[in-house]
């Protein structure tokens, strides 16, 4: 298991995370959150939230992080595939 030292700013950030936020990984420097529309976010060194880069997502979903739609479940399923 990999362990961060976090900022000041990175430590406040998650404790002051919205209800539905979730921290789900660290790669290098940062630690990750999925918001709930399931976007994984990057909590910079100063405390921000900014989209995570493919290249991290790939790194974070090696080591068994995946995406809650790209996994093979889909959040939901279209009209056209309701059976009656």
């Amino acid at each position: 298991m990999e362990t961060l030292k976090l900022t000041e700013q990175q430590s406040t950030s998650i404790a002051d995370l919205p209800e539905h936020y979730r921290v789900v990984g660290v790669d290098r420097s940062a630690p990750f959150v999925r918001n709930p529309t399931g976007q994984l976010m990057r909590i910079q060194q100063d405390g921000r939230l900014t989209a995570a880069t493919s290249a991290a997502e790939r790194r974070l979903a090696n080591r068994g992080v995946r995406h809650p739609t790209r996994n093979g479940v889909k959040a939901t399923s279209p009209y056209t595939s309701v059976m009656d």
